[in-house]
């Protein structure tokens, strides 16, 4: 759907005898392009929602990989330390990465040394390998649709030069949708941020784990490095302009 949309919407720029003038670049009376306000607004949107899909579910990554009773996402940071640190330790790791979640961490805590002194799953793979799924099925769909958004948006950049050079429309027309622009990949750049310090927060969870004894975490691991890895990737591909 986005794939078709964004490709009639490339056509429309570029031959304005096959879409008419209707579908061309014009400004309306308050200075503001109306093809930024009901044009572009459509793919750019989609593209908002797949990143925070992709935000949630390496979140969910996250949570399932901690301890349970400590399963926030600002917990990764303290990961099975919280098992095995001394108290002290184990409180500043808290106030510094649970921000309020004292009470959840100390449970978790408790549980967590259950678990390792009976030697048994520390972290739950039914919770974890449908997180990581989930995460791996949002980053594919949003990488397929950013390379169309991103070539459609700098074509339409290069339409929009083109008219601010030629008096078509005003430089400051042709500043605010340039600020639209900008503004979206500046909101899709922060949630890529986020997705892959959630997945590099997943894999060292699952390293800990692993760490202390628990086994066939391979294949998480490595997933959660990849998205790591994908995630960075495609933030290092938008440019802000």
């Amino acid at each position: 759907m986005l794939r078709a949309k964004i490709i009639i919407l490339s056509i429309c720029i570029m031959t304005t005898a096959a879409c008419g003038q209707k579908n061309h670049v014009s400004r309306n009376n308050s200075g503001i392009l109306s093809f930024a306000a009901q044009e572009v607004a459509g793919p750019e949107q989609a593209m908002l929602a797949q990143a925070r899909a992709l935000d949630d579910m390496t979140r969910e990554m996250v949570r399932s990989a901690t301890l349970k009773g400590a399963a926030t996402g600002a917990a990764a940071g303290c990961g099975l330390a919280l098992v095995t640190a001394s108290a002290a330790d184990g409180s500043n790791c808290v106030v510094g990465a649970l921000a309020g979640g004292g009470v959840g961490a100390v449970v978790g805590n408790a549980l967590g040394r259950k678990r390792v002194a009976e030697r048994v799953e520390i972290v739950k793979l039914s919770r974890v390998t449908p997180a990581i799924s989930g995460a791996q099925r949002e980053m594919a769909q949003f990488n397929d649709g950013l390379t169309e958004l991103l070539s459609f948006q700098d074509t339409a950049l290069t339409e929009l030069k083109f008219q601010r050079d030629t008096g078509q429309i005003t430089p400051d027309a042709y500043a605010a949708q340039e600020a639209q622009i900008r503004e979206v990949r500046v909101d899709l750049a922060h949630a890529l941020s986020l997705s892959a310090e959630q997945a590099r927060a997943t894999k060292l969870a699952l390293k800990n784990a692993g760490e202390q004894g628990q086994t066939g975490l391979d294949w998480h691991i490595m997933s959660a490095e990849t998205l790591e890895d994908e995630a960075s990737s495609a933030r290092s591909r938008i440019s802000l302009l």
